[in-house]
């Protein structure tokens, strides 16, 4: 009898196409095995003392929320859906906002105890068609640990139910493997974060509601010791999926559950300490809590040039408009809601970085083997930021131009000034920034509202009256240039034709003289794995990111 080879069936076939495409993945390095990040940044990062300041930050009583606010009463005045299997995470933010206003509270209990979990946990996936509960689960813990103690809200059975039957995670083993893949990659960042502060929480809800067994004890059964080390990764290694959109926001969700929640000081200080180090990271990136920086996951996102997608600029909107009792935008409802119900602040030091920038600054970020760095230069009413570099399609990193944000309200990348790299987004290595200043090898795109307040063959001088700024701009074939400075007053021919002398004797493709700090050596056409920028004053610059510490700042 002839021998017939048997060939896989669809689960085994797409598993070992998935395998060998994995394989070649620059983001293997997360999907595969422990977090390697951690590997590489070996020590904590910031220097900056007002990140560690936790005492305004840590509240010793759960954060009052004010229940007319106009995000808690958006989602109250909302129908409770008729479908109950329901995917969409409004549902929870919509029984949430109503308990929080005592508004239909029997109809919302009504409504909790038919519920069932609509999906399995983990990431949806090709091998896992039915996931992405975490995104419900972590939103129901905040409604028990909110109103669980309120019988006159959250009826004892319908809590029970939220306990027992829609929060799932729990006991003594945590899970970071993504479902479906036979153990062999790790889940992505959010989705560990989201699960296991559930699990934790409804832990620590069974053990002080009278079931102590081994199961339920984070601190015997090591889900304690397992959240803190998790907690330290994060902040020595930063996030993989760093400025995801819309991942982030959930990252920082679970965070500031666990801060709100937790009832382990160390826990709530180790979880504290890394939610002060992203603000302080965004704080870096931003000016008047807007930024467009490059980022890891859903490239069809890039080509948005709106700033309101930042989940993160969302997020500490809100914190921001509660401390200082601003209105705040319709645009924050999505994550406005369970922030202002947690209990995460912000402290004063922090609140200080965000809005108010008196000094000027130059920031490096690195995220690790085959990523992109964050270069950031900034100072009163901007911030300049380098747009990144993609590592080929299978890293899901998302590069975006060269921009100068201003402290003027536009909230539109298109109404910025900005560089870009040759061809389309996958071929750019858009990191050529230094202090105040950026090139590329194509021309500054310039807003349609800047007209020149004096120009000079490729020179041109652009002056902000109500923000003190002047920028310049220099573009030629193959070559755009774009420095900014603080001024009273506009710039005129004088003021450009000193900087046009400056730079007389020098090939403007590859250097510049920067006023304040001297010769600026650059390759313009830079491969992907190395900084544009070469030189500083003929001193050779650390041009290898994937080697680059978390962060560098220099003021």
């Amino acid at each position: 009898m002839q021998n017939v080879m048997k060939m896989p069936d669809n689960f085994a076939l797409k598993f070992l196409v998935c395998v060998f495409v994995l394989s070649g993945m620059s983001s293997c390095t997360y999907y595969f095995g422990p977090n390697k990040l951690t590997r590489h940044f070996k020590s904590a990062i910031t220097t900056n003392a007002a990140v560690y300041d936790y005492s305004a930050s840590i509240p010793a009583a759960v954060t009052k929320y004010n229940k007319n606010d106009s995000i808690i009463e958006f989602y109250s005045r909302m129908p409770i859906p008729e479908k109950h299997e329901i995917v969409d995470r409004d549902f929870v933010r919509i029984l949430l906002a109503k308990l929080a206003q005592g508004r239909e509270v029997e109809q919302v209990n009504a409504s909790i105890i038919k519920l069932k979990p609509w999906a399995g946990h983990g990431s949806t996936g090709i091998f896992h068609k039915s996931g992405d509960y975490d995104f419900s689960e972590i939103s129901w813990c905040s409604l028990l640990y909110l109103f669980g103690d309120k019988p006159e809200l959250l009826y004892p059975e319908t809590r029970d139910h939220v306990v027992n039957v829609l929060i799932g995670n729990s006991g003594a083993k945590p899970n970071t493997i993504m479902p479906g893949t036979g153990r062999l990659l790790r889940e992505t960042e959010n989705h560990i974060l989201m699960g296991e502060v559930s699990r934790y929480l409804k832990n620590q809800w069974l053990h002080e509601h009278g079931d102590t067994s081994f199961a339920f004890d984070n601190k015997k059964n090591g889900i304690e010791q397992w959240m803190l080390n998790h907690l330290d990764e994060k902040f020595r290694g930063g996030f993989y999926e760093f400025n995801s959109n819309p991942y982030a926001g959930y990252s920082f969700q679970a965070m500031n559950t666990l801060f709100s929640f937790a009832h382990s000081d160390t826990v709530k200080h180790a979880v504290n300490k890394l939610l002060n180090e992203l603000v302080y990271e965004y704080s870096l990136s931003s000016i008047n809590l807007s930024r467009y920086p490059p980022y890891r996951r859903q490239m069809w996102r890039a080509s948005n040039t709106s700033f309101d997608w930042d989940p993160i600029s969302s997020i500490l909107r809100v914190l921001v408009n509660r401390k200082t009792n601003a209105a705040y935008p319709i645009r924050e409802r999505q994550h406005g809601l369970i922030t202002l119900l947690l209990n995460y602040n912000l402290n004063d030091g922090l609140t200080k970085l965000l809005l108010n920038k008196n000094t000027s600054y130059f920031a490096k970020l690195g995220h690790g083997r085959k990523g992109s760095p964050e270069i950031y230069t900034g100072g009163t009413n901007y911030v300049l930021s380098a747009g990144g570099v993609q590592r080929g399609k299978l890293s899901q990193l998302a590069a975006h131009p060269t921009i100068l944000i201003l402290n003027d309200k536009v909230m539109h990348a298109d109404s910025c000034f900005r560089l870009c790299g040759k061809g389309k987004m996958p071929k750019w290595n858009n990191t050529g920034v230094y202090r105040n200043f950026a090139c590329a090898n194509q021309a500054v795109v310039i807003p349609p509202q800047y007209k020149p307040v004096v120009e000079k063959g490729s020179w041109k001088a652009f002056y902000s009256s109500a923000l003190q700024l002047s920028i310049f701009t220099y573009s030629d074939k193959d070559i755009g240039l774009m420095m900014v400075a603080n001024s009273a007053s506009a710039p005129d021919e004088k003021t450009l034709n000193k900087l046009i002398a400056d730079n007389a004797g020098l090939n403007l493709k590859n250097q510049f003289n920067l006023s304040g700090t001297g010769v600026i050596s650059y390759q313009l056409s830079s491969p992907k794995n190395k900084w544009v920028i070469t030189k500083v004053n003929d001193k050779k610059v650390d041009r290898w990111y994937d080697k680059w510490q978390r962060l560098k700042v220099e003021e």
